[in-house]
């Protein structure tokens, strides 16, 4: 009962948490530092010698952008300016300043630890304005750990990471999330028999599977996307349409060099229409599952979701909670099924890796007829790698940016502070340097014996790293895992269309309809 009525008052609480501060080291050692950065910046070559396009007064690097940049398919300019000018160059973007790109994964791995301890992201400054702006200042300025930065994002970071990343906690939904994984078979085998193939909109079942799955974590309950009976106008299929759009303004709001903030673009106004529709969505669910933890007997035994951890948290408020579960069922429907929809090309288009991934299903799984268990998950060691190699050849993100708070060396040249620098991971993993045979979809790159030599830890980092590493992460690993199980256990997939490429939607997404055949396996 005392648990219970704890859950009640905090749930009820909107007390404002306290900022954690973080230790930096002695003040010898940060001399040491400083003494030795001094001379690292007095023999840097300066930042005006760094290649790059040709840049003019205020509109900087922009004539050479906007002659070749494709708003569907912009990772294409900086795989192209990669050839130009080399593994490092330099943009002046009209209102971010001087920004540094970089393909060296030493680069990448000095950036990152130049950065570790107050890792500014650039901000999604328009979904900050959507939110600082909200109806009734509902967030209260405080717009959630995707878009703050500093001791704000810190506040909550550092009380949700643990809950959000022990794999203990995400175990606990593997047996939900594994069943989740086993009605969508049934709906493929539906859709196959149906149509012969994967139907045109083939991607918007892979949402409502992605939604399903990562509504379990953050909101405890089965939300009915899977029902074949389900209605269009239902809140679960309106979230997935909302947040499609949400990323599409997102994507188009953000590359229209801050007109937004002068006048209100029609994507800005969709965003904000949008999310508003999101948050009422959103809290609408909320609450429901905050009425079935409230109605369980205070004296049954049950594992405490993730949404009661967080609520038993201190430091975290009411607001708080909400704000990261909404942004949990923002950032978790197009990331993994869109992986999931190239993970599943890449294995069409190499039958020898299906194979071998469908022996490695059959061996661990064996005569086992009961949900996924803990156990197997820690043998499904090829799956894991062919998961890394997808996200090295269609990563959905061109890579980790940071703001620099200070003044540094990067490539041997003195950047300033308030320079944007940012790790291209995605030309990184398409580079035959770091990566042999990169074109090639070869996962056994990445198994311990490391065939193809070496990888540099910072030369493929698709979740990011450091504490700014995606909180997501064994979520959407877990879900994906728990997909791959099942669909290799029962089908074997092929694909006879256009080759895929990716396009921008924020993150990116396959270019073409997924429309996969699946061919029952003979058991």
């Amino acid at each position: 009962m005392a648990l219970l009525m704890k859950q009640r008052v905090l749930w009820a609480s909107l007390t404002k948490g306290t900022v954690i501060s973080r230790c930096l080291g002695s003040s010898s050692i940060q001399g040491q530092v400083a003494a030795s950065l001094e001379d690292e910046l007095k023999a840097a070559k300066p930042l005006s010698e760094m290649p790059g396009p040709k840049t003019y007064p205020v509109i900087g690097s922009l004539p050479d952008m906007l002659a070749d940049f494709d708003r569907k398919a912009f990772h294409k300019y900086y795989l192209r300016a990669n050839v130009t000018y080399g593994p490092t160059f330099r943009l002046v973007v009209p209102g971010f300043g001087p920004m540094i790109l970089m393909t060296h994964p030493d680069d990448c791995e000095k950036l990152l630890r130049l950065t570790m301890h107050n890792p500014v992201r650039t901000p999604i400054a328009s979904l900050k304005a959507v939110r600082d702006r909200a109806i009734d200042d509902f967030f209260e300025k405080k717009a959630g750990i995707l878009v703050e930065n500093g001791d704000e994002w810190w506040r909550v970071r550092s009380r949700v990471q643990t809950p959000m990343m022990k794999p203990k906690v995400v175990g606990t939904y593997l047996q939900q999330m594994d069943q989740v994984s086993v009605e969508f078979m049934d709906r493929i085998a539906e859709l196959q028999a149906k149509h012969g193939e994967m139907p045109n909109d083939f991607q918007f079942e892979m949402y409502k599977w992605a939604l399903e799955s990562v509504g379990l974590v953050a909101l405890n309950r089965r939300l009915g996307c899977l029902n074949p009976s389900i209605r269009e106008d239902s809140d679960a299929l309106r979230l997935i349409e909302i947040v499609n759009d949400i990323f599409q303004a997102l994507n188009d709001t953000e590359i229209s060099l801050g007109l937004w903030k002068l006048f209100p673009i029609p994507p800005y106004k969709k965003l904000k229409n949008r999310h508003e529709q999101f948050l009422e969505i959103a809290v609408r669910s909320m609450q429901q599952t905050e009425a079935a933890i409230l109605a369980q007997d205070p004296d049954s035994e049950h594992e405490v979701s993730l949404m009661e951890s967080l609520l038993m948290t201190e430091g975290l408020t009411k607001k708080d909670v909400v704000t990261l579960i909404l942004d949990m069922l923002f950032a978790g429907i197009d990331t993994t099924s869109h992986t999931l929809g190239f993970i599943l090309y890449l294995l069409a288009r190499n039958p020898d890796a299906q194979a071998k991934l469908q022996a490695e299903v059959d061996t661990v799984l064996r005569d086992h007829e009961g949900p996924l268990l803990p156990k197997h998950m820690a043998q499904f060691s090829y799956m894991k790698s062919v998961v890394k190699e997808t996200l090295r050849m269609y990563p959905l993100t061109l890579g980790v940016g940071r703001i620099l708070e200070k003044d540094c060396v990067l490539s041997g040249y003195a950047v300033p502070k308030g320079a944007t620098a940012v790790a291209l991971s995605m030309v990184t993993g398409w580079d035959e340097q770091y990566f042999p045979r990169a074109k090639e979809f070869i996962p056994d790159r990445w198994s311990r014996s490391r065939p193809l030599g070496p990888i540099h830890p910072y030369a493929s980092l698709p979740f990011g790293a450091g504490t700014r590493m995606c909180i997501g992460r064994r979520i959407a690993e877990q879900e994906m895992y728990t997909f791959l199980a099942r669909v290799m256990q029962r089908f074997t997939v092929d694909y006879k269309y256009k080759d895929m490429d990716v396009l921008t939607r924020l993150v990116f997404m396959p270019s073409e309809p997924l429309k996969f055949s699946f061919t029952e396996r003979k058991q």
